[in-house]
């Protein structure tokens, strides 16, 4: 058996090791990407793509759109861009002549290599700052009217591939209408034109079938809904569904025609800003369907925290579904986001210099839905200012005056000012002189104040622990009775009502006592009396008066009661109101007592 050489060894460790470099250079080809590294490299990496891509292997065509220099192609077709450039150059290449790689340079003096020159454009290569040849910005734009210079050429004998690159479904159809719709008519074929046609039209029927359908199940909805109903909420997020959905149809087919790249840029980009817009417009409605639900959910707690949180986290969202817009159509637009944030990062200090009092007023909004001195709906008083609440917002707080007119009120200064709310008010007062004549006896009187007393005690609305009757002074013209007295009522309506009730039936137990009210009068009485007159008769007994004024006084007492019971009873019978319950009554001390 013979022996092995030396010379066989190292025959093996040769092959070996540049089966292992081979190795090492694939992987590492895989990791860095394709090979840019020379016009030769790059050309050479292109052509064997696209051969490639045209076999069957679509995975290949990211390394032939590597190759290019997108900067100059806008963001909204940049995706489609290269592989439509890709396919054009190719086809371009394929019938003007055979590319020879062996004559392409590796090494190049400058930045710029020429491979091909003519009057619809150049093909060139250019260095970039990492070291990559790649086909200039040049010849991109080019690449439209280099493919439309070789329309209708045929292929180059010899060319790999078998024709050229076609490109899908375009390619189809373009070979299947017939000649004339193929003409070219403001930069479009006539069959693209057709096509755009039908687009738009298969876009409104699909605008329309969705606002439909989708409109009928919201209406539905809403028509079954009381709170919905009740907030005015409508299906206006129905339409921008509709015209969502319509743009993104004409999205999706417009990369299928094959259009020219500034006409596909064009239409994209109103395509997209239709989407953009639709998008905003329909969340900024579907903001107000979703705060109506949940504020009906707030209106039934006990709590008036969220009745007041939930319009401002209505409007904040509205504020960022707009802002995201914004930014999401400054981005199709090739704004540098980045760039524009950094710059609000910079000038930030003197924004918040300038938006002081809106930060003031935005801390004062929390300050106000921490400490609650008012709730939606109560009547308040801020210096000259009377009205009541409507709507607390982040920057002010907007009152309706009893002129119905609408004052809108820094939060900030609600922070610094004395907030008086009188509805929060557990009871109303009413403080009033009732003047009755000079001429009314005190028997009169008496009857007059405890029927007054009576009538407290059975009206509903009225406070029975504390309430004051009581003839008080001797005025000018009139002798005058404090009516002094509470309201257990939740607003000023129902006040009003209960006032009008006592007051009424004062009046009524007024008549009934035969008591004359008394107005501003002067009498002059004369003092002397006529010549010849008799002495006036001796007074009675002073042990006999204190008898008969205390059975007098008893007397007016009961009489003042049964007259008030007679109010009560006879017109009270068939209109009875129920007193009015405060959830946070019983945790008043039983001794405290309202101020004047």
């Amino acid at each position: 058996m013979p022996q092995p050489t030396h010379r066989g060894y190292g025959r093996g460790i040769v092959v070996a090791v540049l089966l292992a470099s081979a190795c090492l250079q694939a992987t590492a080809r895989d990791v860095d990407g394709p090979d840019l590294s020379s016009p030769r490299a790059t050309f050479e990496t292109f052509l064997s793509s696209m051969i490639a891509v045209n076999e069957g292997e679509a995975d290949r065509m990211p390394d032939a759109v590597a190759c290019f220099d997108l900067s100059s192609v806008s963001a909204v077709i940049r995706d489609e861009a290269g592989p439509k450039l890709a396919r054009d150059l190719k086809n371009y290449l394929d019938r003007i002549e055979y590319v020879r790689i062996g004559e392409i340079p590796v090494d190049v003096d400058g930045d710029l290599w020429v491979y091909r020159k003519t009057p619809n454009g150049e093909i060139s290569l250019e260095r970039t700052d990492d070291e990559r040849w790649l086909f200039s910005t040049r010849t991109v734009d080019a690449i439209p009217d280099l493919r439309e210079s070789v329309r209708g050429k045929e292929v180059v004998a010899g060319i790999e591939g078998g024709g050229g690159v076609t490109v899908g479904f375009a390619d189809w159809l373009r070979r299947s209408v017939p000649q004339s719709m193929r003409k070219t008519v403001l930069f479009l074929e006539n069959w693209q034109w057709v096509a755009l046609i039908l687009l738009v039209f298969v876009g409104v029927v699909a605008d329309w079938v969705v606002r439909l359908t989708l409109g009928r199940w919201v209406r539905r909805l809403l028509a079954t809904s009381d709170h919905l109903r009740e907030h005015k909420v409508d299906a206006g997020f129905v339409k921008p569904i509709g015209i969502f959905v319509m743009a993104v149809l004409w999205w999706s087919i417009l990369g299928l025609l094959d259009l020219p790249l500034r006409a596909l840029a064009a239409l994209r980009f109103a395509s997209q800003l239709m989407m953009a817009g639709a998008g905003v417009w329909a969340a900024y409605k579907l903001v107000d369907l979703v705060a109506a639900h949940f504020q009906a959910l707030a209106g039934k707690t006990d709590t008036k925290v969220d009745d007041v949180l939930i319009p401002m986290i209505r409007r904040a969202l509205k504020i960022v579904v707009v802002a995201f817009g914004l930014l999401f159509v400054a981005q199709n637009l090739d704004i540098d986001i980045t760039s524009l944030l950094a710059g609000l990062g910079i000038g930030g200090i003197a924004f918040a210099l300038a938006a002081k009092d809106t930060v003031e007023n935005l801390f004062g909004s929390f300050t106000v839905l921490i400490d609650r001195p008012f709730r939606i709906g109560d009547w308040i008083v801020i210096d000259d200012l009377e009205g009541t609440v409507e709507e607390l917002g982040f920057r002010s707080t907007r009152i309706r005056t009893f002129y119905n007119s609408v004052i809108t009120v820094p939060n900030a200064t609600l922070v610094r000012t004395a907030v008086d709310n009188l509805g929060a008010r557990r009871y109303r007062r009413l403080k009033s002189m009732i003047s009755v004549q000079y001429d009314t006896p005190a028997e009169r009187i008496e009857a007059f104040c405890e029927g007054i007393r009576e009538l407290i005690r059975k009206h509903p609305y009225t406070r029975k622990d504390y309430y004051m009757v009581y003839f008080n002074e001797f005025a000018d013209s009139s002798l005058n009775i404090l009516l002094y007295a509470f309201f257990r009522t939740p607003d000023w309506p129902t006040e009003l009502r209960e006032r009008h009730r006592l007051l009424v039936d004062i009046v009524r137990l007024a008549h009934r006592l035969e008591i004359e009210f008394a107005f501003p009068t002067r009498t002059l009485h004369l003092a002397s009396a006529p010549a010849g007159m008799s002495p006036a008769p001796a007074a009675a007994p002073p042990e006999a008066a204190p008898r008969a004024a205390a059975e007098s006084m008893e007397e007016a007492i009961r009489l003042g009661r049964a007259e008030a019971d007679a109010i009560v009873e006879g017109l009270w019978k068939n209109d009875r109101q129920a007193p009015v319950k405060f959830k946070d009554a019983d945790s008043m001390p039983a001794g405290d007592k309202p101020t004047r």
